[in-house]
């Protein structure tokens, strides 16, 4: 079971995959889905476990 929240780096994030189990805490699952959608401000990942999901915003860096 891989552990998620804000402070994993985005490179661990953008690694996880559909059959991964991850937990935040108080969800944890399968992943059924991912969905990752970008703003100016932050990255936004979605993954959607069977019956409920998980959703970890990360700010982008701004050099």
């Amino acid at each position: 079971m891989i552990a998620v929240n804000d402070q994993l780096p985005t490179s661990m994030l953008l690694e996880l995959k559909i059959g991964d189990v991850i937990s935040n805490g108080n969800q944890s699952g399968i992943i059924q889905n991912v969905e990752i959608s970008e703003t100016d401000e932050f990255l936004m990942f979605l993954f959607q476990l069977e019956g409920s999901h998980i959703i970890i915003k990360k700010l982008k860096q701004v050099c």
